[in-house]
């Protein structure tokens, strides 16, 4: 019994589901906030047969995938609490499957350890009791990070296909992965052109077009509604704009369009922000509130490129203060220091200095190295330096923490044992 316990990652991680519906009882707030009913609205609209309004007022802010994750309780009309509680069973989930990963390519002992990392990862927990993205993501991430290494041990089609279709199905819930197809689809046609590995590199573009493919109806959806082609959202371009920012006290954050600092976590507000940002941007801001849907998302591209050709050095400073964020939570625009942030220094610390020694592993090692990590790399650097070209915070760094870990343990498995004992040497008469 306790070996099939042992055997049986289902079973083993059990507590953890237990526990993590515990913690969403205890910390969900009594009714929805933020973000939380734009995500439960879409999905009631799908159960009507759309996702967005007509022009001019498209609302595309997100993509569908989360929401069609949501359609069931929805359907049901379920109370609030249980949207959140679903996220216990895709964080279980997504440990289950980082672990069953982990054992296709390291030890069992380096596998469980690192699966409980992901466990125990504090800074997630945020989102635990929060009708968001986040936890969905993370699950789909590990989902796919197994999918993909069953399929680079096995070869069979059916794990091609699904790496293809979790990874699409990544994109419509976090439409910034739809750039991240892009830049892998290119990637990989240069390396299946110069490259010696080509059929590993046609497996990989198999499965960036399967993803491609998943998204497909959706951006055909887009296309109807905007007539533009590869059009993903219209929240990309207050993004942009906030990132583009030129004033040196301004950090590339996100801010609400009512020019208030609650953007940033409350503790950190300071009292003389809001009138700094009404300041710096109330007349271009209330321009092009004016308009709606693409037409305002247009409008924040074009000031922002403005911002970007007018100071591009603060640009390219913003670029590293978003990196920071994802890695550190920290800067902020506008704000006070909090003892919170020690916390976040050090968890981002720990996983940049794990991640600078693994780099270093991994290039001494490039050619030995399994095929199914180098390729998982490649999505995950790229939607890490993509995502530094908006405004960006930790949490789009958090969910792709089961990657880092996937990484850091295959070279740890692979490095040989370092004994920190001193040799015993003989008694000198």
């Amino acid at each position: 019994m306790t070996i099939k316990f042992k055997r049986n990652p289902f079973l083993l991680f059990l507590p953890f589901l237990l526990y993590y519906v515990y913690y969403i009882l205890k910390h969900k707030w009594p009714v929805l906030y933020g973000d939380e009913p734009r995500y439960i609205g879409f999905a009631e609209n799908l159960l009507h047969g759309f996702y967005s309004p007509p022009a001019p007022g498209i609302n595309l802010w997100n993509g569908p995938g989360y929401p069609i994750a949501l359609m069931p309780c929805a359907a049901l009309h379920l109370p609030v609490i249980f949207y959140p509680l679903f996220n216990a069973l895709f964080y279980y989930l997504s440990i289950v499957f980082l672990y069953k990963a982990l054992t296709c390519v390291a030890h069992e002992r380096i596998a469980l350890f690192f699966a409980i990392i992901w466990a125990f990862y504090f800074n997630i927990y945020t989102y635990l009791p929060a009708v968001l993205t986040e936890i969905f993501s993370a699950f789909l991430i590990s989902a796919f990070v197994y999918s993909v290494v069953l399929f680079y041990k096995g070869g069979k089609i059916k794990h091609l296909i699904l790496s293809g279709f979790l990874l699409g199905f990544l994109a419509l819930t976090k439409i910034i992965f739809g750039y991240v197809l892009l830049g892998g689809l290119l990637v990989c046609l240069v390396l299946l052109i110069f490259g010696k590995a080509k059929r590993n590199y046609q497996s990989s573009l198999y499965i960036i077009l399967i993803a491609f493919i998943t998204t497909t109806p959706y951006l055909v959806y887009t296309y109807s509604l905007t007539g533009r082609f590869f059009y993903w959202g219209n929240s990309g371009g207050m993004s942009l704009y906030w990132m583009s920012t030129p004033d040196n006290l301004e950090y590339g954050d996100w801010k609400l369009p009512g020019l208030t600092n609650l953007m940033s976590p409350q503790p950190f507000n300071t009292t003389e922000g809001d009138s700094l940002l009404k300041a710096n941007h109330s007349a271009e801001i209330a321009s092009i509130l004016k308009h709606q849907g693409v037409e305002q998302d247009d409008l924040f591209k074009k000031a922002a490129i403005r911002n970007i050709r007018s100071a591009p050095k603060k640009f390219i400073k913003n670029y590293f203060y978003n990196l920071s964020r994802m890695l550190f939570d920290f800067p902020y625009s506008y704000s006070y220091q909090i003892p919170q942030t020690i916390t976040n220094i050090i968890t981002g610390s720990l996983v940049f200095w794990a991640g600078i020694m693994a780099l270093i592993v991994s290039v001494i090692n490039w050619r030995s190295i399994n095929y199914a990590l180098k390729f998982v790399m490649l999505i995950f650097v790229l939607y890490f330096f993509i995502s530094g070209l908006v405004s960006a915070y930790a949490r789009q760094f958090d969910v792709m923490i089961p990657v880092v870990l996937f990484w850091i343990a295959y070279m740890a498995d692979k490095l040989p044992k370092v004994n920190l004992r001193f040799i015993t040497e003989p008694v000198r008469e």
